[in-house]
């Protein structure tokens, strides 16, 4: 019981220094660089350092991560082409906040259910139920997008009094726990179960 808090506990953690640090990097003038290429090899990096422990040939998971986001951006873009137009119309009439937050939600899981399946290719080798792994993957992104999106609405006007890097790296850091927690219970959850 204790190895699976301590596993809990540092792949949130890790999850949570990668999201701030994307967060910091987005908010210091790397922008959308940010988020679109660093995104997939920084927490690929993080979640690394505690995988490692775990799994045998971890070295992997950077890769797999790293090309699971790249893939997952353009596909959450094909994805917006038919989704956006459909929340915006329906959205339009309560609040454009509602809908700006609603649009990251439903991107979000899109680009982590395709992260996860890059993911899964690494984990199948080891887990027999790791499909699972994309259906949390896709929640975390859902958890992430909710999160991040509730954070940096609430935290616009205290933007303009503080560092915006800091509200970044908050709102960042946040979503990426979020994820984190969903995909850390999945994981545990799989090395629980391996052999079943």
């Amino acid at each position: 019981m204790v190895k699976k808090r301590r596993l809990l506990l540092w792949w949130v953690l890790a999850n949570a220094v990668g999201g701030a640090v994307v967060g910091i990097l987005e908010e210091g003038g790397f922008q959308f660089f940010a988020t679109l290429i660093l995104t997939g090899p920084i927490l690929g990096v993080a979640q690394w350092f505690v995988l490692k422990r775990y799994v045998r040939q971890a070295g992997w998971w950077v890769l797999a991560s790293t090309v699971g986001w790249y893939l997952g951006i353009p596909v959450t873009l094909m994805t917006r082409e038919i989704v956006n137009p459909i929340i915006t119309e329906m959205l339009l009439t309560i609040s454009q906040s509602w809908e700006a937050f609603w649009l990251h939600v439903i991107n979000q899981s899109v680009t982590f259910a395709v992260l996860g399946v890059a993911q899964w290719l690494i984990l199948s080798r080891h887990f027999q139920q790791a499909w699972r792994w994309i259906l949390a993957s896709s929640v975390g992104g859902l958890v992430n997008g909710v999160l991040a999106a509730m954070l940096t609405l609430g935290l616009q006007t205290v933007a303009i009094k503080i560092n915006a890097q800091m509200v970044g790296a908050i709102a960042y850091s946040t979503g990426w726990t979020g994820s984190g927690l969903v995909t850390g219970i999945m994981l545990v959850w799989l090395l629980a179960n391996r052999y079943q």
